[in-house]
């Protein structure tokens, strides 16, 4: 037909009728006026209320972030040396793998080199 378009896109061509423009203008229109719809509706007002969920909540994550505080605030000494004492006392007790006390064995290797 007259009024169709054709456009060529790498080497391709497309068809645009009459009709499937009419179509596309059609779905702008419904678009537009579902947008305008939501957007200038007036019930756009959110209510948030204290309730004992909330509260416990808030507690429990304040109490949390307390926690990471002080753990952040301990010197980074102490925790390696708490954790050293712990490991030695651990590896003390009768009942525990012991670890080859030679340092050019990796206790930790696959292949126990």
């Amino acid at each position: 037909m007259l009024s169709d378009r054709i456009i060529s896109f790498a080497n391709r061509f497309i068809t645009i009728t009459a009709h499937d423009l009419l179509i596309f203008g059609m779905a702008i229109l419904v678009c537009l006026m579902l947008w305008s719809a939501i957007y200038f509706s007036r019930k756009r007002v959110v209510v948030l209320r204290r309730s004992s969920g909330t509260d416990q909540l808030t507690f429990e994550l304040s109490r949390i972030a307390d926690a990471l505080e002080r753990i952040a605030a301990q010197p980074a000494d102490r925790v390696i040396a708490a954790a050293r004492r712990q490991q030695r006392s651990s590896a003390s007790v009768p009942s525990a793998p012991s670890v080859a006390r030679d340092s050019r064995i990796n206790p930790y290797s696959i292949f126990r080199r």
